[in-house]
């Protein structure tokens, strides 16, 4: 039998995460109207150490279920005496990366309200196996050091607004125990586990990974000690840009060019990345992995003149011994 969650331990959760006083605060969670993130609406209740709770539905018109899990939601809010508002993803839905574009929306919904009402923090129900997924995930896309890290208990979305996760040591089922014991209704999402989409192929091969050792501790030690590698190298990083990386304007960067290239591979590509971010903050569309990483190969080899990646011009100018990066001009 699957234990629920309880509320000694979800208190020990929150103050191992090292939050400042929330007494005179609200603070916002993210609720779908699946066991999850009811659990963790729950629990937060029961903690109280805030001044009010707002719980955030959004209906991303995806599936005609949607209307009605907001109106659990909003059930569910009254019952426990939490401030409740529902958003709706209006305007056109690409046919492809439906999820991912539905998350990015959901945020951008979230945020600003949580901006309006001067809410700092905003609690998500992103537990155990989601850390697993996460990873399979990223890892059958390709990615490096920093997509392979652990999802964060505390993170930050931007300069206004915290992202708070409590639930990531424990896994659905216990969540789906802590509302059977609480008597809360929640809602099931077919697309969680529809083959359509990555994810819930992904959930389908789960036994199998688990039953060979691939369980959520196993995944979380993995990931972090990923993530201790990758603070080491950006760390390092940080440290070298001070020394060979200059910024003249914003939309000019320039590199000490030789001692770029007596750097290792991987401290090459993220000065790359960090130089691209800096001239083009908010790109919906930046450059992959993969092309960095060939950028990176070729501005180590002496013959390299130049070349554009990700809206940005690299110039080498050999008598002065800088890489110069200018903003493209479209």
């Amino acid at each position: 039998m699957t234990n629920p969650v309880q509320q000694d331990q979800f208190i020990q959760f929150m103050n191992s995460i090292g939050l400042p006083d929330l007494k005179q605060d609200a603070v916002a969670v993210a609720v779908s109207g699946g066991a999850d993130s009811l659990a963790l609406a729950h629990l937060l209740n029961g903690w109280g150490e805030f001044k009010e709770l707002h719980i955030l539905s959004v209906d991303h018109g995806l599936r005609a279920e949607s209307v009605d899990e907001v109106k659990l939601v909003r059930k569910f809010a009254k019952k426990i005496g939490a401030k409740f508002k529902s958003f709706k993803w209006l305007g056109d839905k690409p046919e492809r990366s439906i999820q991912e574009a539905a998350r990015v929306a959901r945020y951008d919904l979230m945020e600003h309200y949580c901006a309006s009402k001067k809410i700092g923090y905003l609690f998500l129900a992103h537990h155990g196996d989601d850390q697993v997924e996460t990873f399979l995930f990223r890892l059958a896309k390709g990615s490096g050091l920093d997509g392979l890290g652990a999802m964060k208990p505390l993170q930050s979305y931007n300069d206004r607004l915290q992202l708070v996760r409590p639930l990531l040591a424990v896994g659905h089922d216990n969540l789906i125990a802590t509302c059977e014991r609480a008597g809360i209704e929640w809602a099931e999402d077919p697309s969680n586990n529809s083959v359509k989409y990555m994810r819930g192929r992904m959930r389908g091969s789960r036994d199998a990974l688990e039953n060979e050792g691939l369980t959520i501790k196993r995944v979380g030690q993995i990931a972090t000690r990923l993530d201790r590698a990758r603070s080491f190298i950006d760390q390092y990083t940080e440290k070298k840009e001070e020394i060979i990386v200059s910024i003249k304007e914003t939309n000019r960067i320039e590199i000490i060019l030789s001692e770029l290239r007596t750097e290792h591979s991987e401290v090459i590509i993220r000065i790359i990345r960090n130089s691209i971010r800096r001239l083009v903050p908010h790109t919906p569309y930046p450059p992959r992995l993969e092309d960095m990483e060939r950028l990176a190969d070729r501005i180590a080899r002496p013959d390299f003149r130049g070349a554009t990646l990700g809206g940005v011009k690299f110039v080498v100018r050999k008598r002065d011994d800088l890489l110069e990066l200018l903003l493209e001009k479209f």
